[in-house]
This record gives C-alpha cells, structure tokens and sequence, in this order.
C-alpha cells in the first residue's frame, strides 16, 4: 500500500476572509491555486480562538477542556496522546518547521528546534522556532552576552547579535510603550524576516528527508501574521496604499461588559488611519507566508510529489482586525472564530465549498485516517472530515463548539449562543445578523434549550 505524503500549511492568526475573494480584499494569488483544487470549509472553527489551548486541541484531537490545556501559558500535558505519536508509530517521519506552542510556558526551544520533548509529542525531525512574540525575548548570560531561546535566534546572532538587540529593543517598546494598534514594517533586514527563515528551512527538509523510505507529515507552522504587524519592508510597500474595507461596527448594544473593557483597551483613541495600516502591515504579512506557500507547492511539482501529497492550509485561530473595535483574537465574534480550512487530496482538480461545521481538531483524523494510522477514535473529541472530502453531505456533528477560559460558543449552524461566565450571555442569528450586531438572547429560549446539552454549563 502506497501511503500519502502530507504538508500541513498553517498559519498564525488568519481569519478566512483574507482568502483571496473571501471579503478581505487581499491577494493571495498562491493560496488561490491551491483554493482552486481543494475542499474549502467555509465554516470552520477553531476549538479555542488563542494559540495554545487550539494547537494543543489539534495535536490531540481534543477539546481544550479535555486535552489538559485551557489556557495560554501552559504545557500539552505529556500523558495526552497525540496524532502526531500515531503516525510516527505507522511509519511516518513527522517533522515541524516553525511554531508549536505544545509547551508554551517552557519558552525555550533549543538552538536547534530539537527539543526531547518534541521526540515525546510524535514528532522525528523537529525544527521548533520561537513564535513571532517570543522571537524577540532571548536569554542572557551571568556575563550580559545573550544566548538563544531557539534556532531563529541563533541564526540571528550568527549573523549579527546587534539584528537579535534591535528586534528585542522594537519589541519591548511596542509591548510597554506604543498602542496594542501599532503597525510598521519590520526593523531587521528583509532576508532575515522569521517567516522567511521558517519557509527556508521548510524547503531544506523536504530535501532532506524527500526519498528516504518512509512516508513523511511535514508542518510548516509558520509565525505570521501574528501582531507585531511588522512585515518586510518589501511587502509592505508591495502592498501599497490600497483602502482596506471597513471593520463591522463598533456598536456594543448587547455586547458583554468584558468585550466593552477590552475595546477600551485594544483600539481607544485608534483613528481611521491607523486601522488602515494595521491591515496594510497585516497584508504585508500574509503576502510572506502566500509567496512561501508558493514556492511549497512548486517544489511539490518538481519533485514529484503532486500526486501522493495531501496538502492543508488552516490556521490556529482567527484575527478581529478592527470588528466591533477589537483586534486579535480571544473572544467568540466571527473574525477570530472562523479559520481558513483547505484540504486537497491528490487527483483533485477543482473547488469544491462544504459549510460542515467543521473543527480544526478534526484534522487531527482526517490526516490519521487518510494515512491508514491506527487510533482510539472513542479518545477524541474531534470527527475525520474525510467523508465530506469524499463528498458526503452529512452532518459532521449537532453544534460547532469553542472554548476560551471564561467563555464557551456553541454554533448550530444557523444560531450562535455565547455563554460569558459571570456576565452577559449572547445569541445571534447568523442567517439574518452575519455581522453579530443584533443580540437576541432573549427571544429565542427554544434555540437555547436545544443546545444546553451540548454546553459543559447546564
């Protein structure tokens, strides 16, 4: 039996509307060659809209709430099975490139990404980078030099300790003094951008590892386009001066008293402007990672491989950019919930949409499945998504659910209810209120009785 090959594109913090025709307005002219062969899910979600408690909820198939990791500071407990142990243990090679987040409050990831831990968690050729915050906050000496948290790092001090100083110095600043909403190109040198170095060192291993007998699930886990908006200097002037859409509205009627303190927080006294170069800095960003995407799927042409590689694109979480005067992510509104999910399996050669109620953790066995790994499916939470991809039209589960630390969302594919611990619960209806402007909370009682089972919190 021949088995797939896979390469897991992932992003960080990329909502689905930036797709290319998805509303955003941004080009993303590799993304939509592979759009145009894939299955896309327009609805999917991610299980936990921040990065550690959903890249955890993946590696395991798993909620938040069942995999050990509910919040952001923490470390994948190493008892929790993941599905990257069960195609190591089906002969695969499982390497990473990039972020993992599996042990995050551990920030240190080895000059060479190699950490024994990574060996634990199912992978075999690791090659862990920081991610974009981390990437700035290195570790110093008794005698003041610096050494690395991880290879990124390193790679920056072999060239120039002066490039780690300068990223550091930007960094701290942009943490402590400048608004949450600052956006500028990049202070290090274009060549030497982390999502560069990450798209580098992804090309290095498929031609390391390519032809070694062996099947192999490659991770490229890139670190864009994350806050610190600070694309190259090349991307960003690329981009130019285009007029990015308007956010959805900063109406609060109905809206939670923590969501009114956090926009009070995140973009007050942010003008028109300033917005406007938070998107062009974050389509800098996203450019990055689509010309990478690009070189990824050329070498796949190259070398053959188009026709035994599945290839995903997907994304830890979403990104609010200025909806309801919130940027980031960690809250329930469409723009952090929703990630861009592609799937292609070899052979196909069109765009197919689906609107299951798909979950990031479900490509956990989809890929298990597609690989022939075996597994205990009654451990996990998630579903394989591999009969929509064969192109079933049954309902993949009842509700899409989403967990944070003082929230949980549950979609049934027409409703939306918000349950805030301690604070105002709300209900939308996304068929005539896309943009979640107008809580219904109130006028629906049979919606809610029909999802309270499926909520944790009776």
């Amino acid at each position: 039996m021949k088995h797939y090959n896979f390469l897991f594109l992932m992003a960080d913090q990329i909502r689905t509307a930036t797709l290319e025709g998805m509303g955003d307005g941004i080009q993303t002219p590799n993304l939509r060659r592979l759009m145009d062969e894939s299955v896309l899910f327009t609805r999917a979600s991610c299980t936990c809209p921040l990065c550690t408690p959903s890249r955890a909820s993946l590696a395991t198939g798993r909620y938040p709430s069942r995999c050990g990791v509910p919040i952001h500071d923490a470390v994948l407990p190493p008892e929790q099975p993941t599905f990257y142990q069960a195609l190591r243990d089906s002969g695969y090679r499982v390497g990473i490139v990039g972020k993992t987040d599996l042990h995050k409050r551990d920030t240190y990831c080895g000059v060479k990404g190699d950490l024994p831990s990574m060996y634990h968690y199912g992978f075999t050729d690791p090659v862990e980078t920081e991610g974009k915050m981390n990437s700035a906050w290195y570790g110093t000496n008794p005698d003041g030099s610096i050494y690395p948290m991880g290879p990124y790092q390193k790679y920056l001090m072999d060239k120039d300790p002066e490039l780690m100083r300068t990223l550091e110095k930007d960094y701290r600043s942009y943490m402590r003094q400048k608004p949450r909403y600052h956006a500028q190109p990049s202070v290090l040198p274009d060549e030497v951008f982390l999502d560069t170095f990450i798209g580098e060192k992804s090309l290095e291993w498929l031609n390391e590892h390519d032809n070694t007998g062996a099947p192999w699930h490659l991770t490229v886990s890139f670190a864009g386009p994350h806050n610190p908006w600070d694309p190259p200097k090349e991307d960003y002037d690329a981009v130019g001066d285009t007029l990015w859409p308007d956010p959805i509205p900063n109406d609060m009627e109905g809206k939670p008293a923590w969501i009114r303190r956090r926009v009070a927080q995140q973009t007050g006294g942010m003008t028109q402007a300033d917005l406007q170069q938070v998107k062009r800095c974050y389509a800098g960003s996203v450019r990055v990672i689509d010309r990478w995407i690009g070189k990824l799927l050329d070498w796949l042409e190259t070398s053959g491989h188009k026709d035994d590689t599945v290839v995903i694109f997907c994304a830890d979480h979403g990104e609010l950019l200025g909806d309801h005067g919130l940027l980031e992510k960690s809250c329930m509104y469409e723009g952090c919930l929703r990630i861009p999910l592609l799937v292609h399996l070899p052979g196909m050669t069109q765009r197919r949409d689906s609107d299951a109620l798909a979950e990031l953790m479900d490509l956990a066995p989809t890929c298990l499945e597609l690989a022939g790994a075996d597994w205990n499916r009654r451990e996990m939470d998630a579903v394989s998504l591999v009969p929509v991809l064969n192109g079933s039209t049954e309902p993949l589960r009842p509700v899409q659910r989403s967990e944070l630390h003082n929230c949980t969302m549950l979609f049934d594919g027409r409703y939306k209810w918000i349950r805030n611990y301690n604070d105002t619960d709300e209900l939308y209806d996304l068929e005539t209120d896309p943009q979640e402007l107008h809580n219904v909370i109130d006028e629906h009682p049979k919606v809610l009785d029909r999802m309270r089972p499926y909520s944790f919190r009776h």
